[in-house]
């Protein structure tokens, strides 16, 4: 674990935000990557650097136009979740109208407002240009727990097509419980957008998922021809065979909220997709017991001390 955060000190030091950017041939979909908009989440940070680096060193041809890029960088530096406030919660409508108009006051440049300032400029500059494209936005995320690889999608028939055609599990109503999310903001741009979750925060297994995972929503796309991605069928196995759900759709039915000023701690050992029953505790939340509401699934239970997201409980609406 130790040798991935010391790729991203590299990286970090001698990069600014942005990892890649590729104007291909063709009038193919543009593409944009983002990882590690939370700082504690590096993984998805490298595997960018690692396939963009194989695209460029033996020139696979592009049909797109594609970006990769750091979301926070001041926390991933100090390899905490945030600096100030949540950057994957702050996409609201009262923030995205102070971007693109009066601005923020200087009282209010927290760390985390930069680095959204900085986003959003470059998704303003990346977006010229690319009247008419598909346009896709993946969001490369890990958890704080063990866990299979899976996916969430916005509520666009596209990102559906696109997620269903994945060999692993996805949740189709996320957005409708996390407010001010990036994905909610691409969805204000029309972007199909997929948020990844490849596995334990800073296990370089999780960076091997999440290369898995950009190499084929390229091939899928038909950004880049499949016969010119590095072993495509090795990263589809790759993925479909770390889940007893793969192509299947949940929706969440319940999720707990961690408010301010509460401590809180989850009972170990829950897992992502783990089966929970009404009634069965799953967590303390100042020292008091917390019972799961409904029979279903547990999904990213919150093993760390940032976070508001205590846990999900979820069940299957598939049979795909």
């Amino acid at each position: 674990m130790r040798e991935v955060w010391e790729s991203i000190e590299q990286l970090l030091l001698h990069h600014g935000r942005l990892i890649a950017n590729i104007e291909g041939n063709g009038t193919g979909p543009a593409f944009a990557f983002s990882a590690g908009i939370h700082g504690n989440e590096p993984s998805g940070v490298m595997a960018l650097k690692n396939v963009f680096n194989q695209i460029s060193q033996h020139n696979i041809p592009v049909n797109g136009k594609l970006i990769a890029f750091i979301g926070n960088r001041n926390a991933l530096h100090n390899k905490k979740r945030y600096s100030h406030t949540d950057l994957n919660r702050m996409w609201t409508n009262d923030n995205i109208t102070k971007l693109h108009t009066a601005g923020f006051l200087p009282q209010e440049l927290t760390p985390e407002i930069i680095e959204m300032i900085e986003i959003d400029n470059l998704l303003q500059q990346f977006m010229e240009g690319i009247n008419g494209r598909e346009k896709y936005f993946i969001d490369l995320h890990t958890t704080s727990s063990a866990s299979v690889p899976f996916a969430a999608v916005d509520q666009q028939p596209e990102s559906y097509n696109l997620a269903i055609r994945l060999p692993i599990p996805f949740i189709s109503n996320l957005d409708k419980f996390l407010k001010g999310t990036l994905i909610n903001y691409l969805d204000h741009m029309q972007f199909k957008a997929l948020v990844f979750e490849a596995g334990l925060h800073d296990d370089p297994e999780s960076v091997l998922k999440h290369e898995a995972l950009i190499w084929l929503v390229l091939g899928l796309s038909g950004a880049i021809d499949l016969a010119d991605i590095p072993n495509y069928e090795g990263c589809y196995t790759l993925l479909q065979g770390l889940s007893e759900h793969p192509h299947k759709v949940f929706k969440i039915l319940h999720r707990h909220e961690v408010r301010d000023n509460m401590s809180f701690r989850m009972v170990p050992g829950f897992i992502n997709f783990q089966r929970v029953k009404s009634g069965e505790q799953i967590a303390f939340e100042n020292d008091i017991p917390v019972y799961a509401k409904y029979n279903g699934k547990i999904f990213m239970p919150l093993y760390q001390i940032q976070g508001s997201d205590g846990f999900f409980i979820i069940e299957k609406i598939s049979k795909e």
